[in-house]
């Protein structure tokens, strides 16, 4: 993890002080002496809160969580239909080419979208959630060039 920020004039270090972990902060202001101050992380996140630079809505982490295990089984499924129709369908018979082109196309949107969050998705015990690694790698067919 890095200990240190610099941001144009602004320095943002991480120091211990005598009642623990906190962040020194500190500006140069034109020629004068650089100003400083140090902040407890908490005191630092609830000013961000307070302004609305961090969100710490409860409802709005639900509600992403509740999106993102959506979205995940959302992926499974598309995985297990593209699996089928590449592997099991009767498409030689029939031409499904615009299909199963779509089906791929979605399922790599999908696990695009699902790779983006993948180490966010936790369970009610705090665990990691299995995500659907993308199989269209694996999903070429026979018959139909770029499948």
């Amino acid at each position: 993890m890095q200990t240190k920020l610099t941001h144009h004039d602004l320095v943002a270090e991480e120091v211990n002080d005598e009642h623990g972990r906190a962040i020194l902060l500190t500006q140069q202001d034109g020629l004068e002496e650089p100003r400083s101050v140090i902040v407890h992380p908490w005191q630092l996140r609830a000013a961000c809160e307070e302004f609305g630079l961090v969100a710490s809505d409860e409802q709005a982490a639900k509600t992403i969580r509740t999106l993102q295990r959506r979205m995940t089984g959302l992926l499974g499924r598309i995985e297990h239909l593209a699996e089928w129709m590449t592997n099991h369908s009767d498409q030689r018979h029939a031409d499904l080419t615009y299909e199963i082109t779509q089906l791929l196309a979605l399922q790599e949107l999908a696990s695009e979208w699902c790779a983006e969050f993948a180490d966010n998705v936790r369970t009610e015990r705090g665990q990691t959630a299995d995500i659907p690694q993308s199989k269209s790698a694996g999903l070429k067919q026979a018959g139909l060039p770029g499948l």
